[in-house]
């Protein structure tokens, strides 16, 4: 026997039910407002873009996610052989790291693909070295020393009345920067930083090359932890 659903019961319904597509209609028109307002603002950032520059935009992005992709690959390939149990794995897992770490920081000497850069000049300033350095850091430079000084996150490229300093010591020109990293990317940006230097009238000479087993020796000295001691 069919159970009656009383008028009340009805209405309840019906009024969930209208609430409900409410709801969902208004998250819809929601949704298609973000999303427009955000490609109105994306077209608006890009307003005045030269090809060229959104060309390098997109190639530089789609870099970004490969990148991104491969280094999810290694992190998942690493975690799964420290899960698996097996000692030896894990253990080679661990000083893979570490010597990653170690190159990282500056403290082991690297070799490998990459470019050396020559820029001779007069009156280059230390902006001029910390824009090379973070070009082509941002390429992909893995590895990168300049006049046998390694450059590293943490060591001070400073200004001290006319000389550039690395860590300290002074810098003169010519300058030899190295860097070890993905030799296609690092040579186009080398290219573009020596066409952009020989237009400065201040350079009297800057060139590049690529080299397949570039040793890069210099290290950073390790420095050892100090403990404050209470009085």
């Amino acid at each position: 026997m069919s159970r009656r659903v009383s008028p009340s019961t009805r209405r309840r319904a019906l009024w969930l039910r209208g609430a409900s597509v409410w709801v969902i209609a208004l998250l819809v028109a929601l949704v298609a407002t973000i999303q427009i307002r955000s490609q109105a603002e994306v077209e608006q950032s890009l307003a005045g873009t030269d090809s060229t520059t959104l060309a390098f935009l997109i190639d530089d992005l789609h870099r970004a996610n490969d990148s991104l992709n491969a280094e999810l690959a290694d992190l998942s390939g690493r975690q799964a052989a420290l899960q698996s149990g097996n000692s030896d794995s894990a253990d080679q897992v661990l000083m893979a790291e570490a010597a990653r770490l170690q190159a990282i920081e500056g403290l082991a000497p690297v070799h490998g693909p990459g470019v050396v850069i020559v820029i001779d000049a007069s009156g280059l300033s230390v902006l001029d070295l910390q824009d090379a350095i973070n070009n082509l850091s941002a390429s992909g430079g893995e590895a990168i020393d300049v006049n046998g000084h390694r450059i590293v996150t943490g060591v001070p490229t400073l200004q001290s009345g006319g000389e550039v300093t690395v860590g300290g010591a002074p810098i003169t020109t010519p300058w030899t920067i190295s860097v070890i990293g993905d030799p296609a990317r690092l040579s186009e940006v080398a290219d573009l930083m020596t066409q952009q230097l020989r237009a400065d009238r201040r350079v009297r000479q800057a060139t590049y090359r690529v080299e397949a087993d570039l040793a890069i020796r210099s290290v950073i000295s390790e420095r050892p932890f100090l403990y404050a001691v209470g009085s």
